[in-house]
């Protein structure tokens, strides 16, 4: 693989590109235009505490998109009032959290004049018309750097915007900037070698995850409405989970990731599996609101098949059948999850249950094998078609994440031969494994369980045992419950329930079957009576 212009060595430059696969990040298998040269660096003053602080119309900070919508319609707003009022915020406090990377200021301005103009003839372009959104660095957004935080991508630029973020602009939304990601979106964390490394809102000590951690952080810390992230194992629900947020993992294959997704390079491959796009937010209608527009992006359809949408059905609580779990058996072990995690989905599933849902703990004994079919797929996507000194290098880099268990050994055993053999192979080992999670959710509607072991946790460096409740967990190990699904392809709605003692958010996932997302949107509002929801944080 090839950036659009570099003068790294090139099995240098294929060794780092293909690191990404190594954790939560959108798997760079891309194949269009060449971006026009240009140095990317800091936007001056975004990361600095300004001298003087802008004055903002409070009014609209924190608003979901439904009442922005609302003040737009009764006229009680303009787009571009709440644009200004949005980058001023921004401005004023951006500092604080390195959220940010990328503001289109004046772009943004000139798209909300457009709304303005659109609305006062009468046009209304969706739901998402006049309302602040922001996207991760990894998409094209047209004259934006798409670096992934890292010196090998500086100079590319967007030469026109990405399929996703088109529909985004087609709706009326207004993209504010870009959101800050780890180096080569390979990290639980926010912290690379461009931007500066980015802090939670609700405690600037702690990460707000990674790989969407920026886009996370906006959300929480108010800098806009929506929020598009990528996830390939855990990289918009981890942050979301950091954050308190809602957000939304896709199925497999339901939006487009690979035509304006990353840095451009001249690379055929042709396999594909476990990266997914997705929204955040903070209501889950503004969730549903968001994925309704996306889902309607233009399909490439050499990766992408059409998708007939089900409607939700409008079943109350009472008619549910759920499952659900914390700690996990695997095998004679156990996976376990931290005590805030178990209390407050504790909670959620009796609350569940007073409304009348069937509620069963169980799941199937299939964590090892998910979890194996992840770390093979993994090998196989970054093995593809690779010397075996670029193999050996790339198992080297992979053992940052040992913690002595042994548990990465089926990624180095299949790093050794990922040919296509194996990888037809791993397909048919993997619909067996996709076909026990088809019954399984055959009997239940959805399945409830963790996203991380714990809330958010603090800024380290990569790899560092986390130490919790007197417990230590290893780094990969703390986020497990995100990565086992994405080779299943199902979808998995984010669930935030309130804050610990500690004031951090705690947050579980839904996981539904295969294209089930209007049923969970639909599940997720059933629920919002009685979660916390978003906690807005102290401060802000």
């Amino acid at each position: 693989m090839e950036s659009a212009k570099s003068t790294k060595p090139g099995q240098a430059r294929i060794i780092l590109l293909l690191f990404i696969v190594i954790a939560a990040g959108a798997y760079l298998f891309f194949s269009q235009k060449k971006g026009e040269p240009a140095p990317a660096s800091p936007e001056a003053g975004l990361y600095e505490k300004p001298q003087k602080e802008i004055p903002v119309e409070g009014k609209y900070i924190f608003k979901s998109a439904a009442e922005l919508g609302a003040m737009l319609r009764n006229k009680e707003a303009s787009v571009v009032d709440i644009t200004k009022a949005f980058i001023a915020h921004i401005k004023n406090n951006n500092y604080k959290y390195n959220a940010i990377v990328w503001l289109r200021e004046k772009e943004a301005l000139e798209d909300a004049q457009k709304a303005d103009e659109a609305i006062a003839r009468g046009e209304w372009l969706s739901p998402l018309h006049g309302i602040p959104v922001t996207v991760k660095e990894e998409y094209w957004v047209k004259g934006s750097p798409v670096t992934l935080n890292a010196n090998l991508y500086r100079d590319f630029v967007a030469p026109e915007d990405g399929e996703l973020v088109k529909q985004l602009k087609r709706s009326g939304a207004i993209i504010l900037g870009k959101s800050n990601v780890p180096t080569l979106l390979m990290d639980y964390q926010t912290q690379g070698e461009i931007y500066p490394t980015a802090s939670n809102p609700y405690d600037t000590t702690r990460s707000p995850g990674g790989s969407t951690g920026g886009g996370a952080a906006a959300l929480a810390a108010g800098f806009t409405t929506l929020a598009l992230g990528s996830d390939l194992g855990g990289s918009i629900r981890v942050p979301a989970s950091y954050c308190g947020l809602y957000s939304l993992k896709t199925s497999f294959g339901s939006l487009n990731t690979t035509e304006g997704d990353g840095p451009d390079t001249t690379s055929k491959k042709k396999r594909r599996a476990l990266n997914v796009a997705g929204p955040l937010a903070r209501t889950p209608e503004d969730l549903e609101a968001a994925w309704l527009i996306l889902r309607d992006a233009k399909k490439d359809l050499r990766v992408q098949q059409p998708i007939a949408w089900k409607q939700a059905s409008d079943r109350p609580i009472s008619e549910y059948r759920i499952a659900w779990i914390d700690d996990w058996k695997n095998g004679d072990n156990v996976v376990t999850v931290g005590k805030d995690v178990k209390e407050k989905l504790g909670m959620l599933i009796d609350s569940i249950k007073h409304h009348g849902a069937l509620v069963k703990n169980t799941a199937p004994d299939t964590y090892g094998e998910m979890m194996r079919s992840y770390l093979e797929c993994l090998a196989l996507l970054s093995g593809e078609g690779q010397p075996e000194s670029v193999r050996n290098n790339i198992k080297t880099g992979m053992k940052q994440w040992e913690d002595g268990t042994g548990r990465l050994a089926p990624f180095y055993n299949t790093m050794d031969n990922p040919d296509d053999v194996h990888w037809r192979q791993w397909q048919e080992n993997n619909e067996k494994l996709k076909a026990k999670w088809v019954n399984f959710l055959g009997q239940y509607d959805f399945f409830i369980c963790p996203i991380t072991y714990g809330p958010a946790i603090k800024k380290c460096p990569k790899g560092t045992p986390i130490t919790i409740d007197g417990e230590t967990v290893s780094y990969f190990r703390y986020s497990t419950y995100t990565t086992i699904f994405n080779p299943i392809e199902v979808p998995s709605i984010t669930i935030p329930l309130g804050l610990n003692k500690e004031g951090l958010p705690i947050v579980v996932q839904i996981v539904g079957p295969m294209y089930s997302e209007p049923e969970l949107l639909h599940f997720a509002k059933l629920l919002k009576p009685f979660t916390p929801g978003f906690i807005r944080p102290r401060g802000l």
